[in-house]
């Protein structure tokens, strides 16, 4: 008996391997391709986890500044009102001498109301809806200004805002931050913010004559809380952050907010 192999058995055994060899292939980019997009999905699904539950931080952070809002106003405040009622009835029943004392207690209550006024205001964003972003920074900026701390210099330039009021509560604390770190940190003389809504663009410009500080050791160390909120809330709103200092010559900051990508 012949054993051997044909010229048709050995084309029928080549075309068997290329076509089992390539359907073998298809298999392996198609488990690669799902591989792939299963991939895509998990770092999707990632990334909106870890913008839903930064964005629920912020949200808690901001209900908690809400109540401490209402505790200062509610509380607080009265509690320091009732305090100079009774102080200034005393008063009366005091030697002339022993009055001073008593009215030098009683300015500073009243400047303690006022402190207190002037914070609760500031950390309650639900104001925001009644007076505007605008309003609300201008504002911190006058009692800034009040305070004799520095000179605060605030411009607003074109079009009008009409941004939901998510939107205007992260840009209002994103200037709060930037204002308190310019008093707190900073040790700054001036500081200037300009306001501007350009087309399709919001801008927030702001500068301060502080120390600065070393932008590449802040983010390796990951120790400046004020920079990560304000990295934060720039990349819940989708605003671009370009932070620019330098040790001894100032800080400057620019957040650009493209308006379409947020409901208007």
């Amino acid at each position: 008996m012949d054993l051997s192999h044909g010229p048709d058995d050995i084309t029928f055994a080549v075309i068997a391997g290329t076509v089992l060899l390539s359907v073998l292939l298809v298999f392996i980019l198609y488990f690669i391709f799902l591989h792939q997009r299963e991939r895509q999905r998990f770092n999707w699904e990632r990334q909106q986890f870890h913008q839903e539950l930064l964005q629920t931080q912020i949200e808690i952070r901001e209900q908690t500044l809400v109540e401490m809002s209402l505790e200062l106003h509610d509380n607080l405040g009265q509690i320091a009102s009732l305090i100079k009622i009774n102080l200034n009835l005393v008063s009366t029943e005091l030697k002339e001498q022993d009055r001073s004392k008593i009215t030098d207690s009683i300015d500073l209550l009243k400047q303690l109301i006022t402190d207190i006024k002037s914070m609760s205001l500031s950390l309650n964003s639900e104001r925001l809806s009644t007076i505007g972003l605008i309003e609300a920074i201008r504002g911190d900026f006058e009692r800034v200004n009040k305070s004799g701390q520095l000179v605060a210099s605030l411009k607003h330039t074109g079009e009008q805002l009409n941004l939901d009021n998510e939107t205007e509560t992260f840009l209002y604390r994103i200037s709060q931050e930037l204002l308190n770190n310019s008093i707190k940190h900073a040790e700054a003389s001036k500081i200037n913010m300009s306001l501007e809504k350009k087309q399709d663009q919001f801008f927030m410009r702001y500068n301060d004559n502080g120390k600065g500080f070393n932008l590449q050791e802040a983010l390796i160390k990951s120790k400046s809380a004020g920079l990560s909120n304000l990295k934060h809330r720039c990349k819940i709103i989708h605003a671009d952050l370009d932070l620019q200092s330098q040790p001894d010559k100032g800080t400057f900051v620019t957040i650009t907010l493209p308006l379409q990508k947020i409901k208007a």
